[in-house]
């Protein structure tokens, strides 16, 4: 009698499909609710005192004399352009300019949004701050969640994105007071099994050395993140990356980020980092590695760990960013995907 249903399901593949994708729902949801949700509240890795913390620096998040994220955004972007090339084969849209320069005012926020390396593509910016890499996001065409435990933080973002005049930065989905275990609660709660609502890209950069508990944080953004579909599937798909950067933990770390960045230069408040929380490149593979998603399976590497190296330019007297394999010793990059 069983052998005869499941002939009967197999023998109609949209019936299959839909059963499929109830399971795997149904299996989300338990295991969403088993690791975030005690009674009624949600276990997160957030730190009040961080949020305290970066909620004093939210002023002067963009002023690159107290901020240098700035100075090394440009080399995450360009480590997440080129790994979500290699990743995915789906086909981009061109960026678009208007043929007549009139048309510029008449541009829509979708149609902007439509332009871009990153257009089509669902990012979540975890731990967002005061919004410095979902606007370069943004810009690139993706569609963009952005947030982070402080409320002021991000209500900084919020503003700093509405003053600009790109139409692409004010459709930004800033949520402060929000983390990453509650959000995955929110999305894996809701009456759906749909893949298409996870995120492609799923950004954990300069986050989990500020976290109680990092497993958790990266637990909650991997099952945020889409899973591969077949190719023989009605609506393939390569699946989402996550990728994570944070400072090493080596005795170079600790001479260069804390004792020389907070104490010597001043770049940062002294105290902005805890050398016990900075985490190696094998340590991060290994957590995603044993993740226990909804379906069992971590994540593995996309492509190879690099470090991010900074030098004065003498000229501009300005930190100038690059990305190096074999010197991961203080700030590194890594990308991670579900197993196909």
């Amino acid at each position: 009698m069983l052998r005869s249903f499941l002939v009967r399901i197999r023998s109609r593949p949209t019936m299959f499909s839909t059963f499929r994708k109830q399971i795997l729902f149904e299996r989300r949801r338990q295991w969403t609710n088993q690791c975030f949700a005690s009674s009624s509240t949600t276990k997160t890795s957030v730190s009040e005192q961080e949020v305290t913390k970066f909620s004093e620096m939210a002023k002067e998040w963009w002023d690159v004399r107290h901020n240098p994220l700035i100075a090394m955004n440009p080399v995450r972007i360009s480590y997440v352009l080129d790994v979500v090339k290699q990743h995915t084969r789906r086909q981009r849209t061109e960026e678009i300019i208007p043929s007549d320069t009139n048309d510029l005012e008449q541009t829509t926020t979708t149609s902007a949004q439509q332009c871009g390396p990153l257009a089509g593509f669902k990012v979540l910016d975890i731990g967002c701050g005061g919004g410095l890499l979902s606007e370069s996001l943004a810009r690139l065409g993706a569609e963009v969640t952005a947030i982070d435990p402080s409320v002021t933080i991000a209500n900084t973002a919020r503003e700093h994105s509405m003053e600009s005049l790109d139409s692409r930065l004010s459709n930004i989905n800033y949520r402060g007071g929000v983390s990453v275990e509650e959000l995955a609660l929110e999305y894996n709660s809701a009456d759906t099994g749909d893949n298409s609502k996870l995120f492609d890209v799923i950004c954990v950069l300069e986050v989990i050395e500020h976290a109680t508990n990092p497993e958790q944080l990266l637990a909650a953004a991997s099952s945020l993140l889409k899973k591969p579909v077949p190719a023989d599937n009605n609506h393939p798909d390569d699946g989402g990356v996550l990728f994570v950067s944070t400072i090493n933990r080596t005795p170079k770390s600790y001479a260069l980020a804390i004792l020389g960045a907070e104490y010597v230069v001043g770049l940062l408040p002294v105290g902005t980092h805890d050398w016990s929380k900075f985490m190696t490149p094998a340590e991060v593979e290994t957590i995603l590695k044993n993740v226990d998603g909804f379906d069992g399976g971590g994540l593995t590497t996309c492509e190879p760990v690099q470090g991010m190296i900074p030098r004065l330019d003498i000229f501009s007297q300005t930190m100038q960013w690059g990305l190096n394999p074999h010197d991961t010793d203080v700030n590194w990059i890594g990308s991670y995907s579900h197993n196909s």
